[in-house]
């Protein structure tokens, strides 16, 4: 479409006054005002992109007076704060105040680390060094100079049953044992640290891998002399088939041992301990509560036991005939295959204890019968534990299983 400035120059062209003009002639007078007519419209664009900067120029100083001038407001501002104060006054900087001293005895992760670094690398330096023949410590001639070689990290007490654990002395000489060693705290993986005294920190991690299975270590540090030393280490194991096997050992060594006062550690706090000659239990069968236990043995009273099988009659017998009886274990330890919560019915006996104690599990140890007896003569002690309050597990029932008529 024609726009305004060209449909003028034609208008004006039509009013000219008419002669006559070839063809060529006006040909060239057209073409020269058509280059005329763009040459003013290139003009005209060029102007306006020139204003457009020009705008964008002024935009800017405008931006940059106004941060001056704010710049002078604040600066004045600052002037007049300080007006009172006299020519030739120094005003010195605001006064910082000097950073807090890092208290050398506070315990945390990093502090923890650098005791357990020190704690495996003194030990190991020993192991390093002991013969490969006999083990021996050639740097150290008696266990107390081994004790002393642990004191700046450990506690006398805990350093001394470390010494006791590992290492023997013997002629003025010492030599490793050769058994597996502590557990180590894994610096590089999480841990947490606990607060229990002011003096008493522990930190704890879980841990699982094939040398000490899944379990929970705790290691406890205590303040003293202004120094962090390691007093104990706990290992909780947290698989259950093996934490049962290994609360199962303890109690029946502790009652090989006839120490019943151990026993009674293990035993549940709300149900206590139930003691049933065979595997089916009955009503009658004898239960002691956990602080009657360690006095059992120097109670001199005929108990009602249960009832003996074929003849029926009543297992009326004190505590220490019953264990003579029934509980005889040292063949159990030495022979004895270990089944962690695998009962099974072998006689003719109806086995109960999972009617009587549902929620339970048990650790057993059973002896086959010989050949010569045609395998009648077996004979098994079960331990059945039950979860307390606090998912522990604890003692409820102390089982005897056999043949029977």
């Amino acid at each position: 479409m024609m726009d305004s400035n060209q449909k003028d120059i034609e208008q004006k062209l039509r009013d000219l006054p008419s002669f006559k003009l070839n063809e060529s002639s006006k040909e060239k007078i057209h073409t020269q005002l058509m280059k005329t007519v763009t040459q003013y419209e290139n003009s005209e664009r060029r102007a306006n992109r020139m204003r457009k900067i020009l705008a964008g120029i002024a935009g800017a100083v405008a931006f940059s007076l106004l941060l001056f001038f704010t710049f002078i407001f604040i600066d004045g501002n600052h002037f007049l704060n300080n007006e009172n104060s006299k020519p030739g006054d120094v005003q010195n900087p605001p006064v910082k105040e000097n950073p807090q001293k890092q208290n050398t005895n506070e315990f945390n992760a990093k502090k923890a680390k650098e005791i357990m670094i020190q704690y495996k690398q003194s030990f190991a330096s020993l192991v390093n060094e002991a013969d490969e023949n006999n083990g021996q410590i050639t740097s150290f001639n008696t266990k107390e100079e081994i004790q002393k070689h642990f004191s700046s990290i450990m506690t006398d007490e805990f350093a001394a049953s470390l010494v006791d654990s590992y290492f023997n002395e013997i002629d003025g000489k010492v030599f490793i044992i050769a058994i597996e060693g502590p557990a180590w705290l894994s610096v590089e993986e999480d841990f947490s640290v606990q607060k229990m005294e002011i003096d008493h920190f522990t930190i704890t991690q879980e841990q699982n891998n094939i040398l000490l299975g899944h379990v929970l270590l705790t290691y406890h540090f205590q303040l003293i002399d202004g120094n962090w030393l390691i007093s104990k280490v706990e290992k909780k194991n947290l698989d259950e088939k093996v934490t049962l096997q290994e609360t199962a050992q303890t109690i029946i060594e502790g009652i090989d041992a006839k120490d019943l006062a151990k026993l009674s550690d293990y035993v549940h706090s709300e149900k206590g301990l139930l003691f049933s000659p065979y595997v089916f239990i009955n009503e009658n069968s004898a239960v002691f509560q956990k602080n009657e236990i360690g006095e059992l043995l120097n109670d001199n009273n005929e108990y009602l036991w249960g009832y003996y099988a074929g003849s029926g009659m009543p297992i009326e017998l004190t505590t220490s005939e019953y264990l003579a009886e029934f509980l005889a274990v040292e063949k159990f330890i030495k022979d004895g295959l270990v089944l962690v919560d695998d009962l099974k019915e072998r006689g003719s006996m109806k086995n109960n204890i999972k009617d009587v104690f549902p929620q339970s599990k048990t650790v057993e140890y059973y002896l086959e019968g010989s050949p010569e007896n045609g395998g009648m003569d077996w004979e098994s002690i079960i331990f059945v534990f039950e979860q307390d309050l606090n998912g522990d597990w604890k003692l409820v029932a102390i089982v005897n299983d056999g043949w029977t008529i």
